[in-house]
């Protein structure tokens, strides 16, 4: 049997840091506004007669061998592979390839596209019938026993759903809105976006866990930042339901100046640069994706201007990228 799962990666919004637990207990629920992309993770799954495991990341180039699943090495790289596979635990020997069309360090989900992508296969292969929404909590969780420290959720939604969304986090869970269904909000929102890469990698569950001690310690200004972070998720949620295209960059910058603020690292001179340059090319706002400190951007053009922007983003050394927002999320193929 072979199973093949092609799963998009995410921009978000506004609300990033919100989807960390406990961080949303601590304000009384969160709300993250993020949205699917064309630039994909893709795991497939083949059995074998044996009880070996093979893992094969063509883009890190990187490969291992086991000789069953109680000899994975949990040392030796593609961590998150073998911690899913400890959790699914096949009862049969695996050829794994796994691959990821990000940049290294792209802050767009990517580790988490890949984990969703790979599940899937996974609990379509052991036959465990999980729900989509159990296999978004368990993938959290691994991951989270990977980093070692708290990590955001936001990243499993798009790969699983999908176009634009609104997800809440509360006490008794999360819900997930689609906020593109039966509209034209997507084909709005491609004519003014573009996605680039700052080419500088970072680390975003070091960055969470700079903002979230520092709203713990109250370090500055942090709790309120984060606060009005959550009143901004909540207009841009808004403000995308009606499809409002002169609020959304206005909602994009607001966050992004308050993003900035709540931590170290978040920004830096080069970002800055890069930012700078766009808006003297007629952008309307910008923004790093996920928790900040490098990674992909994204920025905000009236149409007539994005040829433009996109230029002058080039120019100032980032990388952009050919994504566009998608409606679609998973795409799994079986084939015995």
């Amino acid at each position: 049997m072979e199973i093949k799962a092609v799963v998009p990666m995410r921009i978000d919004l506004a609300g990033g840091t919100l989807d960390v637990y406990p961080l949303y207990i601590f304000e009384g629920g969160g709300l993250t506004v993020n949205a699917a992309i064309d630039i994909c993770a893709t795991a497939t799954v083949r059995t074998r007669d044996d009880a070996r495991i093979t893992i094969l990341s063509t883009d890190q180039r990187h490969a291992e061998e086991h000789a069953s699943l109680d000899a994975l090495d949990f040392g030796a790289g593609l961590t998150l592979v073998k911690r899913a596979l400890a959790y699914y635990r096949p009862q049969t020997g695996l050829d794994i390839t796994v691959s990821s069309a990000a940049p290294t360090g792209s802050g767009i989900g990517a580790s988490s596209a890949l984990l969703m992508a790979l599940s899937h296969c996974l609990n379509t292969l052991t036959g465990r019938g999980l729900s989509v929404a159990q296999i978004i909590d368990i993938g959290a969780n691994i991951e989270a026993q990977v980093i070692g420290i708290p990590t955001g959720k936001q990243d499993y939604f798009p790969p699983n759903f999908g176009g634009v969304g609104a997800i809440w986090f509360g006490l008794d869970g999360w819900q997930h809105e689609s906020l593109s269904a039966g509209n034209d909000l997507i084909e709005l929102l491609n004519e003014r976006l573009v996605v680039s890469y700052a080419g500088i990698p970072h680390s975003s569950a070091a960055t969470n866990w700079a903002m979230l001690k520092a709203y713990i310690e109250k370090q500055s200004d942090s709790a309120a930042r984060m606060g009005e972070i959550k009143a901004i998720s909540a207009a841009m949620r808004d403000c995308l339901a009606r499809r409002d295209m002169v609020e959304f960059p206005r909602l994009v910058d607001a966050e992004w100046r308050l993003r900035r603020g709540l931590a170290e690292g978040v920004t830096n001179p080069e970002i800055d640069a890069i930012m700078d340059a766009a808006a003297r090319a007629g952008a309307q706002a910008s923004k790093i994706c996920g928790a900040g400190g490098g990674g992909c951007m994204i920025t905000v053009a009236e149409p007539r201007h994005v040829q433009t922007v996109r230029h002058a983003l080039a120019d100032a050394g980032a990388q952009v990228l050919d994504a566009h927002l998608v409606a679609n999320g998973i795409d799994a193929t079986v084939i015995d």
